[in-house]
């Protein structure tokens, strides 16, 4: 019997699996147990250093409604504190984005002020500095660790969490996406997605291409989902979050990752000749999935804000020198993964509603063609049950 292969196939051990239970989307109890073993324990991607260029610079991250700032201080570092005023709780922004004058952040509410770098309590309207009943110290702001690494922002709640460099098995795991230079990439176009689905449902459609020539026809003729991937040097090390997901050849005849496999821009500088027809996916659990093409870069990261509703942030990165000419264009690019994305989001929802009926109660399963998709459900269950 012929079996017509979709995805480039899959490896040996993969077989079917159970999915999550219908439940386990939209289940608040199963949402609170994600949320303290797995957003509040993790590494996670808060956005692009060049976002927040200049002194005073910022960036909110919002995480089921937990809200943080991610700043620029005076020497540069970037810094991320809870969104919290330590006097009376209130909020210190609401804007997604902006600038706190001189890299000071100071409350709307009563102008409590607090330094970028440390979160130090500066200055306290009417509380002299020597009184004897309030000590400064106890009101900093709640500091998050933060690491730059290859001009991403990263970020993990876990005051007790093991440096990125461990996580992600630095430098050795990155050593295929050196060629990309994404240090020096700047950012050309954002888009915010707010979708209707639980996070795990955009996360696992992102793990698997066996949809793609379903739904997806522009990324399906760009780059055939039939075809075997490109598969990653076994020496470059996966850890417990990081997953090279290999690469894709374009269609014959194509020439770039857009709609019509037109050239519009030159190659990555230094790019390898034998690299600039494929592109190459790295998913980095739980939330962020990036694909390298020859001439730029998208990247999603997905936030979870109900058990039933995520937001997913949508970055194009491009080589600033293309970005700084008078005739740049990146709307190629921009469109062919805004549209594929829309596609997804769709998907998602549509998931999300079925997976809410009384029929899918105990779920469904998985081919062994989603076996990153079983993966990626493993490592949830893992996380959810303390392991």
């Amino acid at each position: 019997m012929s079996v017509k292969v979709i995805e480039g196939g899959y490896p040996e051990h993969a077989t079917f699996e159970r999915t999550f239970p219908g439940k386990a989307y939209t289940d608040p109890e199963f949402f609170q147990k994600e949320l303290d073993h797995i957003w509040f324990k993790t590494w996670l991607c808060a956005g692009r250093a060049e976002e927040i260029p200049k002194t005073g610079d910022f960036l909110t991250v919002e995480i089921a409604g937990e809200s943080l700032i991610i700043i620029r201080a005076q020497d540069g570092s970037i810094n991320t504190f809870y969104n919290v005023c330590r006097h009376r709780g209130s909020r210190l922004c609401e804007a997604d984005n902006g600038n706190f004058s001189k890299g000071y952040l100071t409350c709307h509410y009563h102008s409590w002020m607090y330094d970028g770098k440390t979160g130090d309590l500066i200055n306290a309207p009417n509380i002299p500095n020597d009184d004897q009943d309030f000590v400064k110290e106890d009101r900093s702001l709640k500091k998050i660790k933060t690491e730059v690494w290859d001009g991403y922002i990263w970020i993990n709640l876990d005051e007790n969490a093991e440096s990125l460099k461990d996580a992600f098995a630095l430098p050795e795991s990155w050593a295929l996406y050196n060629q990309y230079n994404m240090k020096n990439l700047k950012l050309g176009k954002k888009k915010t997605y707010k979708v209707a689905a639980n996070w795990k449902l955009i996360m696992e459609n992102a793990a698997e291409c066996y949809h793609c020539s379903n739904i997806h026809p522009e990324l399906s003729r760009t780059t055939p989902p039939s075809r075997s991937r490109v598969k990653v040097d076994e020496k470059i090390p996966e850890t417990e979050v990081v997953k090279h997901t290999g690469g894709m050849d374009l269609r014959p005849g194509f020439e770039r990752i857009n709609i019509d496999g037109k050239v519009y821009r030159p190659p990555f500088p230094g790019l390898p000749e034998e690299e600039i027809n494929k592109i190459y996916y790295l998913h980095i659990y739980p939330h962020l999935y990036i694909g390298m093409s020859a001439d730029y870069v998208f990247m999603a990261t997905i936030f979870p804000v109900t058990p039933e509703e995520s937001i997913v942030q949508g970055y194009w990165l491009f080589d600033p020198e293309e970005l700084e000419k008078d005739d740049a264009y990146i709307q190629d690019a921009v469109d062919f993964w805004d549209v594929t994305s829309l596609q997804d989001w769709e998907a998602a929802e549509l998931a999300h509603e079925g997976n809410k009926s009384r029929t899918y109660e105990n779920g469904g399963i998985l081919t062994p063609a989603e076996w990153r998709v079983t993966a990626f459900k493993k490592y949830v269950e893992s996380k959810v049950n303390g392991n």
